[in-house]
């Protein structure tokens, strides 16, 4: 699967390629020098809103992407447009939007109880735990608008 790696500009569309399960390196603090250092140590594409980064790393003949829509459903359509991501939406699949970390799915409910509130405890059955930070997720109702996103992302291909 695609790695990338994200500019100071694309927090949310980092979280949203995580979620899709994107390997995706991102940090506010990160030069265009560290960002291109990264991208050639590790293989990685570059998403970036900076066309100065951009043209940087396109003269260094990296792989690298420059996103031109605001909206997010527009920006996913895009990358998919570009090939650079499917737009299937696979929990088994996602990485921690936080850390970038791999998930690991959850079914016994005594290893994360402290660290759910009680009432997604008693409404879900699976969940994803963290390898890196730790971090639960499941699939409650943020997950609605994650799929609308998505579909909405569909409908402008």
């Amino acid at each position: 699967m695609q790695q990338y790696i994200t500019d100071a500009m694309l927090g949310t569309l980092t979280r949203w390629l995580r979620i899709l399960g994107y390997d995706v390196i991102y940090s506010r603090d990160y030069s265009d020098g560290q960002i291109i250092k990264i991208a050639i140590k590790s293989k990685r594409t570059i998403i970036t809103r900076d066309k100065v980064l951009y043209y940087k790393a396109k003269k260094l003949n990296l792989d690298a992407y420059l996103v031109e829509s605001a909206e997010m459903p527009k920006i996913l359509a895009e990358l998919y447009s570009k090939k650079l991501i499917d737009l299937e939406l696979n929990p088994e699949k996602s990485r921690c939007p936080e850390c970038n970390g791999k998930l690991i799915k959850i079914t016994d409910k005594n290893l994360i109880k402290s660290r759910v509130p009680p009432g997604a405890l008693k409404t879900y059955n699976v969940f994803y735990l963290c390898k890196r930070c730790g971090q639960v997720y499941w699939e409650g109702g943020h997950w609605k608008n994650i799929r609308r996103i998505v579909n909405e992302a569909k409908s402008y291909l």
